[in-house]
């Protein structure tokens, strides 16, 4: 056996140690990306939701977005009551601030049940999304006009 074929054997050696060392290279490198992926899928969520709440609070904060949300409320009351309600212009604030101006209710016979220039109302946003109810800590009306009668229903 000559020089080359020992050069030769140690050359085959040196190369198979060096394909079995990045073959254990792709190997860790395919576990760290499975072991990552999870977190990769996580991060995506977690971003598509943050996005989607930005995107809802723009909608509401927008003028296009509020006249849907009156038309939709005023198309809700009306059917639940069957009277004419109207919403001139409706804004909401973050603080749960909403302001209702031209706010026009209607009863069954057609006469003006309550009307009003301007509406300020301060409710709390934090106990409407645990479902514990709605309260008002402030309210401000200006131009208010209501036509209210109660009959008693023990005596008609």
């Amino acid at each position: 056996m000559g020089l080359d074929v020992i050069l030769a054997g140690i050359f085959y050696i040196f190369e198979y140690h060096q394909y079995l060392h990045l073959e254990e290279k792709k190997k860790k490198k395919k576990k760290s990306k499975k072991r990552y992926r999870f977190l990769r899928i996580l991060g995506r969520i977690f971003a598509v939701l943050i996005i989607l709440f930005i995107l809802l609070v723009l909608f509401i904060r927008s003028p296009w977005g509020q006249n849907i949300i009156v038309q939709e409320a005023v198309e809700y009351v009306s059917g639940k009551t069957n009277t004419e309600v109207e919403i001139d212009k409706l804004f909401i604030t973050f603080g749960g601030n909403i302001i209702l101006e031209g706010l026009y209710l209607e009863d069954k016979k057609g006469d003006t049940l309550i009307y009003s220039k301007s509406l300020e109302a301060d409710i709390p946003l934090l106990p409407i999304i645990r479902g514990n109810g709605i309260g008002v800590n402030y309210l401000d009306w200006d131009g208010v006009r209501a036509h209210i009668v109660r009959k008693d229903s023990i005596n008609g």
